[in-house]
């Protein structure tokens, strides 16, 4: 009897959860499946049955008694400050760590803080500063979108006549172009091979008479690594299942294939800067992408030191850093880009008001550069950006593990307690007695406001660019970044790497698009929008009907 009961789950005191599922061996996985059934989001599931069900922002999630409970958080300003105001409290979680760590041990992503994650985030914090991401990545953004308008050009003059398509797989192409260019300076040539291929089948010929190039291959590769990770952080053991991983032909393929083109890239940059003197390795106008500016300030300090550059080639905390960003950095983009497809078809007064406003910044005829796009004051269009990544919830939550004993909104969480985190807002929040917020969180109020209480925390489920907008003095709108938590790109010392990328893209790509599209109403069949969560949470349905303008 003693041994039975042992494995019961044992809650946490103090904190809310679910009585009837303390009485039963496997806790609240009984109350996830006909969820899981309906649909394919693990991270909502967990809500569901903890927050949302007991109408609480903190809850937590039972196991059975071999494994402790989860505590989930459902309150945006609670979760900013976690992340952004307590990192002496929080640190990577040991399963967000199992996710990543054991394909790619020595990238950021799948490393606790140390001082050995510092020294290498340090080394790449420039190839996410502004003015290099202007310089060298924002032309190349703007170009692979040209590249895309002239596909979907013609995918809607010709091939979909006044019928909706899948934009998923473009987006996807055309953002893997925009990073691989960014982090290792070369032109995958995905969207163009794509485009290349469909005018050889309207023009009578084979498809096969268009002979792939590396970005092709790279898709291949990514996709797979997307899918495997997604596939095993749900078994009943990540860590082991991508250490498993690890050992198979198929991944084996995937690090020969994409390491072998990042070697060949290195190989050809280092012999470049080789060649050059100390006072020319100190330029940084050489540099074409993020893969040079380190591998240049290597060669650099060596040759100050007088000693021969290591080969970077062998270095496997390059390697890794450069994976998760091409990884990572398209697959999230683009589904945050169909997103916004499938919203600014759905809300069609912000779709005519969004363009209005570009229609006034760019009067044409001229399609603006990259620079002018970002250069210019449109604060509909900041709006429009903070919105869909408010309510895409491409990165639908995240895990955070307390490293010492502390509270959250007034419940103890003991040291080692696992936090699980919704940075989707997308729904009303639960009623918070303010005297149990941290004294930061109640400062940062203070601060900022909370936008929650005001006009832009309602109908949380509408896509409304205009509630991140206020009037300056002049009774001129302005965009203000603080009108509601922003939690899509997380926070703090352990947020998104490449959040300012991101951003270029979403901006560059979004403006070239209302320019140049109706994105008209969807039938039927493709409005719900519902959402599959692997990595990130995509549309159910990413579909667009577009109408040349």
């Amino acid at each position: 009897m003693f041994e039975s009961l042992s494995l019961y789950p044992k809650p946490y005191p103090g904190i809310p959860y679910n009585e009837e599922s303390a009485k039963r061996l496997a806790g609240d996985i009984p109350n996830m499946i006909p969820i899981l059934k309906e649909r394919p989001e693990f991270s909502e599931a967990l809500f569901k049955v903890t927050t949302q069900k007991l109408g609480v922002p903190i809850a937590q999630l039972l196991f059975p008694g071999i494994r402790k409970p989860m505590i989930i958080l459902e309150d945006a300003r609670e979760i900013e400050d976690i992340l952004v105001r307590r990192n002496k409290e929080f640190d990577k979680a040991p399963m967000a760590i199992d996710i990543f760590g054991p394909m790619f041990p020595r990238a950021t992503l799948g490393q606790y803080t140390t001082p050995e994650l510092k020294a290498q985030k340090r080394l790449w914090a420039d190839v996410m500063g502004t003015d290099f991401l202007r310089r060298v990545a924002a032309p190349n953004i703007h170009k692979c979108t040209l590249e895309l308008l002239e596909l979907w050009r013609l995918k809607a003059s010709t091939v979909y006549k006044d019928e909706a398509f899948e934009v998923h797989d473009d987006l996807k192409n055309a953002t893997l172009d925009a990073v691989w260019n960014a982090v290792v300076g070369e032109e995958p040539g995905t969207t163009r091979y794509e485009l290349k291929k469909l005018q050889n089948q309207l023009d009578g010929r084979k498809a096969s008479d268009e002979k792939p190039g590396i970005g092709s291959f790279l898709k291949e590769q990514v996709a797979y690594i997307s899918d495997t990770i997604a596939r095993n952080s749900n078994a009943p053991s990540p860590k082991l299942a991508q250490k498993f991983e690890t050992y198979t032909p198929r991944y084996r393929k995937f690090r020969s294939t994409v390491s072998g083109e990042m070697r060949r890239a290195m190989g050809t940059a280092m012999a470049r800067y080789e060649k050059l003197d100390v006072e020319a390795l100190e330029s940084d106008n050489v540099d074409t992408c993020a893969m040079d500016l380190v591998l240049r300030r290597q060669v650099l300090q060596a040759k100050k030191a007088g000693v021969t550059p290591s080969d970077p080639r062998k270095d496997d905390n390059i390697l890794d850093e450069m994976f998760v960003m091409m990884v990572g950095g398209h697959d999230s983009t683009a589904n945050t880009l169909a997103w916004f497809v499938r919203f600014i078809e759905a809300f069609p007064t912000a779709q005519s008001e969004l363009r209005a406003a570009l229609k006034a910044a760019f009067p044409g005829p001229d399609v603006p550069s990259a620079l002018e796009i970002l250069d210019a004051h449109i604060p509909y269009l900041d709006g429009a950006i903070e919105e869909t990544l408010r309510l895409s919830g491409t990165a639908k939550a995240n895990l955070r593990q307390a490293t010492v004993d502390t509270q959250i909104l007034g419940c103890p969480v003991p040291k080692g307690a696992e936090v699980f985190m919704n940075y989707h807002i997308n729904r009303e929040q639960a009623p918070v007695d303010e005297s149990k917020r941290s004294e930061t969180s109640r400062a940062a109020a203070e601060k900022n406001g909370d936008g929650f209480k005001g006009p832009a925390g309602r109908d949380l489920a509408d896509f409304v660019p205009a509630r991140w907008l206020t009037k300056d003095e002049n009774g001129k709108d302005t965009f203000n970044a603080y009108a509601l938590t922003s939690l899509a790109f997380g926070g703090g010392y352990r947020g998104c790497f490449g959040k300012k990328l991101a951003m270029f893209e979403l901006r560059i790509m979004i403006v070239l698009l209302i320019l140049n599209f109706e994105f008209e109403e969807l039938p039927d069949k493709y409005k719900p929008m519902g959402a599959i969560e692997k990595i990130f949470r995509q549309p159910e349905f990413p579909y667009g009907k577009l109408k040349a303008l």
